[in-house]
C-alpha cells in the first residue's frame, strides 16, 4: 500500500502573498501571519513566531494543491479592550481574504510576481468578499458579492468623472430591508450609467440611493426627511453633521436599513459604512480600516483620560476636510513650559497684564472652552501650530509654533509632531491629505488613513 508524499517545501503562492501583504496595510496596528502546512498533516496549533501576543482570528482553505494555507491575525500585546473595539466585520478579514485568493489561483505572473491589475483585483475582490459575508445580511447565502462587486466598480468609474469642472459625489445603499416588490424595475448600476445625472440626484449629501438585494435601485433616503424609511429615525447629530462630506447620512441609513453603504468623496475616495459606521476607505487604489480602535488603543497606552476622545474625534473631523492639525496630550501642563511659548497658552490667559497684552492673548478671552467638545476642539485644530490638552481633557493651548530643527528635512507639521511627542504622551498629526499619525517618544508608531501624500 503506497503512502501519499508529503511535500517538504512550502508552495511558491504570490496569490497569498498578495492578499497577506493587503491584510496588514489594511490593519496597519495588526499582526500577519500566512504559513502552509500539508493537507494530510495537523493545523498549527502553536501562534506564528513573530507574534508578540496571540492569535485573534484565523482561517485556513486549501489554495494550492497539496497545502493547507491558514492566515492568522493578532494584535500584539493590545488588550482585550482595545480587540473588541475592532469591529466585528473585520475580524472576518482571513476567510474573506482566502476566498478572494481562491479566485485568482490560475491568474498568470509578471516576472514571478502578480501583475499590477491583477493585485488591484484582487484587493477589491478581498473587500467585497468581506462586506458579501457581514452579518448584517438576513440571508447569509443570499449575500449579493456581483452586486458589491459591479457597484465598487461603478464608484470607480466615477471617481474619474468630473461634471461642470467638479468631481462627482455618490451615496447608495444595498440593503434587504425593503421587501415590497418595486413597480419600475430600474438596474444598478447599469440602468443608471446612461444617466448622467443620476450621481448628482443621489449625492450622499442630501439623498442615498437604496437599492435592494436584488440589484434594483428602489427609493432614497433624504436628509431632511430621515423619518420616510424609518418612523423612528433622528435627525444628524452635532458631530455627525461635521461628516457629511464623508457619508454621515449614507452611515445612517446603514444604522437604520442594515446593509452595506458606499459613499463617492469629491476627493476621489470611497468609503464603506456598515451598521452606521464607516469600516474600509479606498484611496488611490489602497485600502485601509477606518480606525475606530484607536481611541482606546490611545488610552490603553497612556493611561487612559477624558483627552482622548476628545483628540481622536477632532483628528478624525479634520482628517476629512483639507487641512492639518497636530493634537497632543501632556500628563501635566509644566510639560510644555519649554515647549510652547506663553503668548500661545490658553491656560495661562489670566496671568498677563491686561495692558500689555498681545493681540493673540487676548484671543484666549474669547474662546468658550472650559467645557470642551470635539467640534471646538478641531476648529481650533485647523489652524496653524498645536493644540495641546492635558490628560483630563482641560485646553492648555492652540495654535502653538513648535520649533524643530528637523523642519529642514521634512515637512514643518512632521517635524513638529515629532518634537513636540517628545514632551508629550502621545500626538496625532493630521496631514492635509487626511492621513492620521501617531508619534509617541520622538517617532511615529503609527499612520492611519494613509493617502501616501503626507504634509
Amino acid at each position: 500500500m503506497s503512502q501519499a508524499v508529503v511535500p517538504s517545501q512550502p508552495p511558491d503562492d504570490p496569490v497569498g502573498e498578495v492578499v497577506a501583504d493587503f491584510v496588514r496595510e489594511l490593519l496597519g496596528n495588526a499582526e500577519v501571519d500566512l504559513r502552509y502546512t500539508p493537507v494530510d498533516a495537523s493545523s498549527p496549533s502553536d501562534p506564528p513566531s513573530t507574534f508578540v501576543g496571540p492569535v485573534v482570528v484565523s482561517a485556513s482553505a486549501v489554495l494550492v494543491d497539496g497545502w493547507t494555507t491558514t492566515l492568522s491575525i493578532g494584535f500584539g500585546v493590545r488588550s482585550a479592550a482595545h480587540v473588541a473595539a475592532v469591529p466585528d466585520a473585520l475580524l472576518s478579514l482571513p476567510d474573506a481574504a482566502l476566498r478572494a485568493a481562491g479566485r485568482f489561483g490560475p491568474m498568470r505572473r509578471v516576472d514571478g510576481r502578480l501583475g499590477p491589475a491583477v493585485e488591484r483585483a484582487l484587493r477589491d475582490t478581498v473587500i467585497v468578499e468581506l462586506l458579501s459575508h457581514h452579518q448584517g445580511w438576513t440571508d447569509r447565502e443570499c449575500a449579493p458579492s456581483e452586486l458589491l462587486a459591479a457597484t465598487l466598480e461603478y464608484l470607480i468609474e466615477l471617481s474619474g468623472t468630473r461634471v461642470e469642472s467638479h468631481n462627482l459625489t455618490h451615496g447608495v445603499l444595498i440593503t434587504d430591508a425593503l421587501t415590497n416588490e418595486p413597480r419600475l424595475t430600474v438596474p444598478y448600476p447599469s440602468g443608471l450609467r446612461d444617466a448622467k445625472r443620476s450621481p448628482l440626484l443621489f449625492d450622499g449629501r442630501r439623498s442615498v440611493l437604496v437599492v435592494d438585494q436584488d440589484g434594483r435601485a428602489r427609493t432614497e433616503v433624504q436628509a431632511h426627511h430621515l423619518d420616510r424609511l424609518h418612523p423612528d429615525a433622528l435627525p444628524l447629530e452635532a458631530v455627525e453633521r461635521e461628516f457629511v462630506d464623508s457619508g454621515s447620512l449614507v452611515a445612517l441609513a446603514t444604522r437604520q436599513l442594515g446593509g452595506i453603504g458606499f459613499f463617492l468623496r469629491e476627493d476621489r475616495s470611497i468609503w464603506a459604512f456598515v451598521d452606521g459606521q464607516p469600516l474600509v476607505i479606498r484611496r488611490s487604489e489602497h485600502w485601509t480600516a477606518f480606525p475606530l480602535w484607536l481611541a482606546r488603543s490611545i488610552g490603553d497606552t497612556i493611561g487612559g483620560g477624558a483627552a482622548v476622545d476628545l483628540i481622536v474625534g477632532a483628528a478624525l473631523i479634520v482628517s476629512v476636510k483639507s487641512g492639518g492639525a497636530i493634537f497632543a496630550i501632556v500628563a501635566d501642563a509644566a510639560d510644555v513650559d519649554d515647549i510652547v511659548a506663553r503668548k500661545d497658552r490658553y491656560d495661562l490667559r489670566n496671568e498677563f497684564d491686561v495692558a500689555a497684552m498681545r493681540p493673540e492673548t487676548r484671543l484666549h478671552h474669547l474662546i468658550e472652552a472650559a467645557d470642551l467638545d470635539v467640534q471646538t476642539l478641531a476648529r481650533l485644530g485647523e489652524l496653524d501650530g498645536a493644540t495641546v490638552l492635558d490628560r483630563d481633557g482641560r485646553l492648555l493651548a492652540y495654535g502653538a509654533i513648535i520649533s524643530s530643527s528637523d523642519s529642514e528635512h521634512e515637512g514643518a507639521r512632521t517635524a513638529a509632531a515629532r518634537s513636540l511627542s517628545q514632551a508629550a504622551l502621545v500626538v496625532l498629526k493630521v496631514s492635509e491629505d487626511g492621513d492620521v499619525t501617531v508619534f509617541r517618544d520622538g517617532a511615529p508608531v503609527a499612520t492611519l488613513l494613509p493617502s501616501g501624500n503626507s504634509r
